[in-house]
Formats: C-alpha cells, sequence, structure tokens
C-alpha cells in the first residue's frame, strides 16, 4: 500500500493514463466528425449528381410529351377504320361482359318459387360502347323463366329493378308448362354492369 495518498485529493494515481485516454477520446471524437463531414460532402456530391440527372431525365420528357400526337377523334377515321374500331369495341365489350357479377345479381333476386332456364346477353346499342370504359355498356338480356304464380316472377322483376342495374322490362311470351301447373315466361330487359 501506498502511504500518505488522500484519495479525496487525488483519486487518480496514475496521471498519464487519464492524460492518455481524454486525448484518445478526443481523437475519437475528432475522427467521427471528420468521417461524417466526409459522408455530407459525399451525399451533397450524389445529391448533386441526381438533381443533374433529373433535370436531364425532365428535359428528355418534355421532348418526348411534344412528340405525342394529339388524340384522333371518330370523325377523323376513315369509314373502314371506324368500322374497325367498332368491331373491336364489340369485341372487347362482349369479353369483359361481367357475367358473375349478372347471374349474382339475379340469384339473389329470383324468387324462391321462380327458377331461372335459359339467358341470352346481347348488345343493345353500339353507339353506346365506351372504347375507353369497357364493360360498360348497356346489354339487353332475353330470359326464360318459370315460376308457379305470376306474383313470383313480378316479385323477382321488382326486385331486380330495385337494384338499379336492371331496366325497360318487356315481357315478350307466356306460357303454360305441359304436366305442371307453372307458368313460363320470356322477358327481355336492359342491364348496365
Amino acid at each position: 500500500m501506498i502511504g500518505g495518498i488522500n484519495l479525496a485529493t487525488h483519486p487518480f494515481t496514475n496521471r498519464r493514463l487519464v492524460t492518455l485516454g481524454l486525448g484518445v477520446l478526443s481523437l475519437l471524437c475528432l475522427g467521427l466528425t471528420a468521417h461524417f463531414a466526409d459522408e455530407l460532402k459525399r451525399a451533397r456530391v450524389r445529391q448533386a449528381v441526381m438533381a443533374t440527372r433529373l433535370s436531364v431525365q425532365e428535359r428528355q420528357i418534355a421532348k418526348l410529351r411534344q412528340r405525342i400526337p394529339p388524340p384522333v377523334t371518330p370523325d377523323q377515321l376513315s369509314s373502314d377504320e371506324r368500322e374497325l374500331l367498332e368491331a373491336a369495341a364489340i369485341l372487347i365489350e362482349r369479353r369483359v361482359f361481367p357475367w358473375s357479377k349478372l347471374l349474382g345479381d339475379l340469384e339473389s333476386n329470383l324468387g324462391k318459387d321462380v327458377r331461372l332456364v335459359h339467358i341470352n346477353v346481347a348488345l343493345e346499342d353500339v353507339s353506346q360502347i365506351d372504347p375507353l370504359r369497357p364493360g360498360t355498356a348497356p346489354m339487353e338480356v332475353s330470359m326464360q323463366l318459370i315460376g308457379r304464380r305470376l306474383d313470383d316472377v313480378l316479385e323477382t322483376i321488382r326486385a331486380l329493378r330495385a337494384t338499379g342495374r336492371f331496366s325497360h322490362f318487356r315481357p315478350r311470351k307466356q306460357s303454360p308448362v305441359e304436366g305442371t301447373q307453372e307458368v313460363e315466361y320470356e322477358i327481355d330487359m336492359t342491364y348496365r354492369p
């Protein structure tokens, strides 16, 4: 033991070690500061490079936008081109027709004593096709329903009309089903998907 040292007034007996530790800590702080300053400088250089690239790409986009021709209206098309456009629109409209939506609407609104026997869907009016929004043109739906009573079929028609997608109901034919007390109804209507 070292005698005569008062630890309250001299807590560190090895002052060189304390000085060396403080020096290393100062150098470490200085090194980290230099490292972060260098990282900041590199980030600013990357930001300047990205800003340059962005301005070049914006100029390229502006040049490309100037080269885009104006949209063609149907009036500017020849009659052959109009016919081709109409045929393509009809094909697309038939292809994207939402059968599952139609059948879901019919299933959820069919009366308990009414059966759907046959359904046929055709385009109602070619002029109402919107090539930019396929699947939205009104369709002519013809269907055969078999019901026990006229009231059951009328209730089904009211339920279909209440959906807002069915309209313009036109009964075509009503005939009794042989051997039963049921009646077959043929109805045309407009369906808007």
